[in-house]
């Protein structure tokens, strides 16, 4: 099978998808990935170990790095600037998301939920804009196609919030609602690799950092997704 994820900035695959990247590659499946952007407007880190000039050049390799881990085909840079997503007209960022799934024609798409994880405004816009292009596609397509999105269930945020691990820099994460939550997939044999992965994204190391100290707990065994969107063939 072919799978296309298609986020905003590097290491969002990897946070998001990291070990269920790394599971489909070790059985054979074929996962590309489109990123909105390079991340221009991340951290460099700390200290620093790049500039504001450089970082978007920094990101990219990092993300090429982590993508060789886990074991992604090929990496499309849409072009658009870090922090601007929501500003761009969705005709522009779906024709080149459009360009993408026309060329790869992957039975499988995955993007953020509509809230982007993280409240993120380019999280958000990239996830309005790959479910718009996957109700394109699903009117074209000829075999059966499915579009997901991440969920990061609200039981686990609350549990979070207690533990003094929430995170809430663009407002209060609300997470999806257990209910909904269509797809479990157990990462216990990639989430090294997952770790692994995110480790490369070194500018970007008090975000995996936080993350590391979640990774004890039960629910890092586990990625979620939300089906949202299908087309079966007769």
């Amino acid at each position: 099978m072919k799978f296309l994820l298609v986020f905003a900035h590097p290491d969002d695959e990897t946070f998001s998808s990291g070990g269920t990247i790394a599971k489909l590659t070790s059985m054979g499946h074929k996962v590309n990935l489109a990123t909105a952007t390079r991340g221009e407007e991340g951290m460099v880190g700390d200290p620093p170990i790049t500039t504001k000039e450089k970082i978007g050049e920094v990101r990219e390799q990092e993300l090429r790095n982590a993508a060789k881990i886990l074991g992604i085909s090929k990496i499309y840079f849409l072009g658009f600037w870090d922090g601007r997503l929501r500003y761009i007209k969705n005709k522009e960022i779906d024709e080149k998301i459009l360009k993408v799934v026309k060329k790869e024609k992957p039975d499988v798409i995955i993007t953020f939920d509509k809230f982007g994880g993280s409240n993120h405004p380019d999280h958000k816009a990239i996830s309005r804009a790959a479910t718009r292009v996957f109700e394109q596609y699903k009117k074209e397509a000829t075999k059966h196609v499915r579009l997901y999105h991440t969920a990061s269930p609200r039981s686990m945020i609350k549990k979070f919030e207690k533990m003094g691990l929430g995170y809430n820099a663009f407002g209060k994460v609300k997470g999806t609602k257990d209910s909904e939550i269509t797809t479990l997939v157990d990462i216990k044999e990639t989430k090294e690799i997952k770790i692994k992965a995110l480790k490369e994204h070194k500018t970007q190391h008090k975000d995996w950092e936080r993350f590391l100290e979640r990774k004890d707990w039960s629910g890092s065994d586990y990625e979620l997704f939300t089906l949202m969107s299908e087309k079966e063939m007769v």
